[in-house]
């Protein structure tokens, strides 16, 4: 048997993460019961600068793109691409896109209770499916209590400790020069950076497992 670590450094309110996420995951599948895997999530922020309060999807990323025409064209070919992943995004006029500190505080919060792929997953269908505000606390309790972790984990999310931990945890991979999610790093020795198609996330896997072993 081959133990892989695999760290998944992404940002929430990143689509490719989740689509990344859900190829790995197909690729996890194929490997089959030879392999022991494990995922941690890490933290960055596609928008360090964002204001505590967020800021208009619409507004923000159409200055990004440069206008609002191709932000809708990147828009509905992302889309396109999440039917074939079985990821239905939806966007509409009132999205926000947040500040996501508070949100890796509470992945911090639910590793800690060996919740925090349940939880990454839960927010990223609240936020790309559903349309809410993952920047809002009252979202992310409700989220961290609809996946089972308990008053005791979202309190830890809230404190001061899991701030400073998630502080140190940007800075550090910030200084690694990754610049860009997701982010893939294996057994602390591979780095693989985007939302591969389940294919090669397989024969990669394979290879470093061969190499591991």
């Amino acid at each position: 048997m081959s133990d892989l670590r695999i760290d998944i450094i992404s940002d929430l309110v990143c689509p490719w993460c989740y689509l990344g996420y859900s190829r790995l995951k197909q690729a996890i599948e194929q490997l089959g019961d030879d392999y022991k895997i494990d995922i941690r999530w890490q933290p960055f922020e596609l928008h360090p600068d964002m204001p505590a309060e967020g800021a208009d999807r619409e507004t923000f990323l159409g200055e990004r793109f440069g206008s609002s025409e191709k932000l809708n064209e990147a828009t509905h070919a992302l889309q396109q691409v999440g039917i074939e992943a079985g990821i239905q995004f939806n966007f509409s006029e009132k999205d926000r896109l947040p500040n996501t500190k508070l949100v890796h505080q509470f992945v911090l919060a639910a590793a800690k209770s060996n919740l925090a792929t349940p939880f990454v997953l839960a927010v990223f269908h609240a936020y790309f499916t559903d349309g809410k505000n993952i920047g809002l606390t009252s979202v992310l309790e409700e989220t961290a209590l609809s996946i089972g972790m308990q008053k005791s984990d979202i309190e830890y999310a809230l404190s001061s400790e899991a701030q400073t931990l998630t502080e140190k945890k940007l800075k550090h991979l910030r200084s690694l020069d990754i610049n860009s999610v997701p982010t893939y790093v294996i057994n602390d020795k591979f780095m693989i950076q985007g939302a591969h198609d389940p294919e090669s996330f397989l024969k990669v896997l394979n290879d470093i497992a061969e190499k591991e072993a």
